[in-house]
């Protein structure tokens, strides 16, 4: 009798393992109703992530949808959610932050560089540089400075990791800031704000602050 009640309970797991099976996978049950996309444009993240309207939820695996996503190199990072009562699909996109122009991408902390569609580079730096490793470096010097005096740069050029040129818009004329290392960045802006604030320098077009303590202007 005991045995027989196993075997019932046995068939009765399987059947109901079954049906579980049949209602997630293959039943008009639990399929997608709406794609929610937060940071970035809908239509095409729903596009490129290859969820449907109508798809089963269970069909959608979150880390496949991710690394799908994530062959965009303007995304950082993704967030796949199923809402298995309501049929919604969540797709967080965290984008990549540029923080200048490098060979004519965008580039970002870590020195990845990338596209970003529809993206403006109004307001980002150029950086030229022979690798990404001294465009970073030039990127990391651009942070250091003031806003003040950061929103006056144009151009940043680092010809190696510890010489670096910087052009800065005054208004009336672009001046060549030769910087040298990455070092007294202190003095060395408190050393430029004078010379170019001084009558007599009024059609200077280069400041050498190399070394701060001896300047050159030309």
């Amino acid at each position: 009798m005991i045995q027989i009640n196993r075997r019932i309970l046995s068939i009765a797991g399987i059947a109901l393992f079954a049906l579980l099976t049949y209602i997630i996978a293959w039943s008009t049950l639990f399929t997608v109703s709406k794609v929610v996309v937060t940071g970035a444009q809908q239509n095409a993240m729903q596009n490129l992530s290859g969820v449907t309207i109508g798809e089963k939820l269970a069909r959608v695996e979150p880390r496949a949808v991710a690394r799908k996503l994530q062959e965009q190199l303007w995304i950082e990072g993704v967030e796949v959610s199923r809402n298995w009562i309501n049929g919604t699909v969540t797709l967080q996109i965290t984008p990549r932050k540029p923080i200048g122009i490098f060979a004519g991408r965008f580039i970002d902390k870590s020195g990845t560089t990338f596209d970003i569609p529809g993206g403006s580079s109004e307001s980002l730096p150029i950086v030229e540089a022979q690798t990404s490793e001294n465009g970073l470096a030039a990127i990391e010097l651009f942070k250091n400075i003031p806003e003040k005096l950061r929103t006056k740069i144009v151009t940043i050029t680092a010809k190696n990791a510890d010489s670096f040129e910087l052009i800065l818009d005054e208004g009336t004329r672009k001046v060549l800031l030769q910087w040298g290392t990455n070092s007294d960045l202190d003095l060395k802006i408190k050393v430029y704000e004078a010379l170019i604030g001084l009558k007599e320098n009024s059609k200077i077009s280069t400041i050498d602050v190399s070394a701060p303590h001896a300047p050159i202007v030309k």
